[in-house]
């Protein structure tokens, strides 16, 4: 999401590239991705100077370890959906090993208290091959198995619907269970290690949207740098931010950056900003 500036408008966060420094990033289940988005997968496992490219259809993770192998179809063809399970570093083993864990989108997630929300998807350091967070995004209605405020599950209350990064290594097992119907396919449950409060700890993942307008709404009350905002452009991708534009001095370039830094759910700052009147 890009805002303020000449070039004011939007960006979808999909479609920028992880080429300013950042090794984090955050893979979705079902999203499309592209080889420059993976620079960690060994050579051999690439299938062309492009490769991987594909649709996430699931990760195979070492919870002890964070080694991650992500299986890709490789095409949305009826006719022709084949997948494939590739490393993601040099370090690994080739194939998923018997302590990994399938995770899908989706699966519902589960704590000790009990039912949180449900995957959406994994952040990866791209450079190292190595997975970071979980993306689960809680469930809306924690009230629905609550009796009384001193139940544990209360505390997702004040985190309902929201999407937090949560700790790979907490995960334990995925699990089939079974529908209840003879014929039913039954549902898949991520247990982790963590208590409701562990996980209500999590770092928020907000929209880009939320975060580049509550970016502008700081910039706007800090009378050094208001008058300036119109110099100034903002992207946003999934908690990372790069700044780009022009300040008077180092001093309001420096100031600029700390107020992004007190912005709930920035994770990286990158300030590109020139001095100049």
């Amino acid at each position: 999401m890009a805002i303020r500036g000449p070039d004011e408008g939007s960006l979808r966060s999909d479609d920028m590239d992880a080429e300013d420094g950042t090794t984090r990033q955050i893979f979705r289940f079902g999203q499309k991705i592209r080889g420059e988005n993976l620079p960690s997968v060994p050579a051999r496992y690439r299938g062309g100077p492009g490769g991987p490219t594909g649709r996430i259809v699931a990760a195979l993770m070492r919870p002890a370890s964070g080694e991650t192998w992500l299986s890709i179809r490789t095409s949305d063809a009826p006719w022709q959906r084949q997948v494939r399970t590739i490393p993601l570093n040099n370090d690994q083993p080739p194939t998923p090993t018997p302590e990994s864990v399938e995770l899908r989108g989706g699966i519902r997630v589960f704590c000790h208290d009990g039912y949180v929300g449900r995957l959406e998807g994994i952040a990866l350091d791209t450079h190292a091959g190595l997975a970071q967070q979980l993306v689960v995004r809680i469930r809306s209605n924690p009230l629905a198995d609550v009796d009384t405020p001193t139940d544990p599950l209360f505390t997702l209350v004040e985190v309902s619907g929201q999407q937090l990064l949560l700790n790979p290594s907490w995960v334990v097992s995925a699990t089939h269970e079974s529908g209840g119907f003879p014929f039913g396919s039954g549902s898949a449950r991520l247990m982790l290690d963590a208590s409701a409060e562990q996980i209500t700890s999590g770092m928020w993942l907000r929209s880009d949207g939320a975060l580049a307008a509550a970016i502008s709404a700081i910039w706007d009350e800090n009378p050094a740098i208001a008058p300036y905002t119109g110099q100034l452009r903002v992207l946003v991708h999934d908690g990372d931010v790069t700044l780009r534009g022009s300040l008077p001095s180092p001093r309001h370039r420096a100031s600029a950056e700390q107020d992004v830094w007190h912005v709930p759910g920035v994770f990286s700052v990158h300030n590109e900003l020139s001095i100049g009147q």
